[in-house]
């Protein structure tokens, strides 16, 4: 097993439910990279490697996503299919 953390990416368009996700981790001290995007687009874009997200070394890919479902641009509903 690997004892790397993995990469979290938290795709939540209101910024006070985003900040309140980190200062829970920062709490219970979860050593894992937290990567917030603001729209489904923008969801989209980073788990496909599109546009500004097409390099791995920069956008790696994540091990967890936590999803809004109510997103602008696309909604959550809709990253999930």
């Amino acid at each position: 097993m690997n004892d790397e953390p993995i990469v979290i990416l938290l795709v939540e368009d209101d910024l006070a439910h985003a900040e309140i996700v980190r200062r829970n981790f920062e709490s219970s001290r979860v050593a894992n990279r937290l990567i917030h995007l603001t729209d489904g687009q923008a969801a989209l874009d980073y788990v496909n490697q599109q546009g500004e997200y097409c390099d791995p070394a920069k956008s790696p890919p994540p091990g967890a996503i936590l999803l809004d479902l109510r997103l602008p641009k696309v909604d959550g509903l809709d990253v999930l299919k």
